[in-house]
């Protein structure tokens, strides 16, 4: 799974659960458009300043003269927390209640579909948006020039990845999940992930 959310882990705690977060892939955080829209890559300043609520044309971005329509998730969803990490210390603007997606599938529908317009964003996963759902109406756009590719996502050269975790229990008595965990770092479980879809961390 990629990072929870704080509020995941103050509940475990509250519950009297510690959990052990295990880097296992790593993955591409990727924004995409309709195929429409000619915009095809964006830097990461351009992407902070329109879900800060300041670039609200696609002609601020060298697109066409249409509104920017900014989709986001809840906020405990797993994409939602990677979108506030991107944004750091800048503030994310509030977004209607339409404009929240309530499961990834929606992003992507809404974003290929909203309104029969082309000129909305979205936000997820690459695995998500190039494996689950190959719908063919969206298309990832490339971030500083760089595309979200696996290749770039080895290679370090696509600026906005994370890491996904095999989450278990501190204090599991389970004999067999720390074998399981280093099998998963092993060189047969990374070659693994990456035939599943994901970059291998080692």
């Amino acid at each position: 799974v990629p990072k929870p959310a704080e509020s995941h882990l103050k509940m475990a705690e509250e519950q009297g659960v510690q959990l052990h977060l295990t880097p296992i892939a790593k993955e591409a955080f990727v924004f995409f458009v309709n195929t429409g829209n000619p915009v095809e890559s964006l830097t990461t300043e351009q992407i902070r300043k329109i879900y800060a609520g300041e670039y609200n044309n696609w002609q601020e971005v060298g697109g066409v003269n249409k509104k920017i329509h900014a989709f986001q998730r809840p906020e405990n969803s797993g994409s939602q927390q990677a979108l506030q990490r991107f944004m750091g210390e800048v503030p994310i603007m509030e977004p209607s209640k339409e404009k929240v997606a309530a499961g990834m599938g929606m992003m992507i529908e809404q974003t290929a579909r909203y309104k029969n317009y082309n000129n909305a964003i979205g936000y997820s996963f690459r695995f998500f948006t190039e494996e689950v759902v190959r719908n063919g109406e969206v298309r990832n756009l490339a971030i500083n020039g760089i595309a979200p590719t696996m290749e770039n996502i080895k290679n370090g050269t696509y600026p906005i990845v994370d890491e996904f975790y095999a989450v278990t229990l501190s204090d599991t008595r389970n004999p067999y999940v720390e074998d399981f965990i280093d099998w998963i770092l092993s060189e047969q479980g990374q070659h693994l992930v990456e035939k599943t879809g994901y970059a291998p961390v080692n």
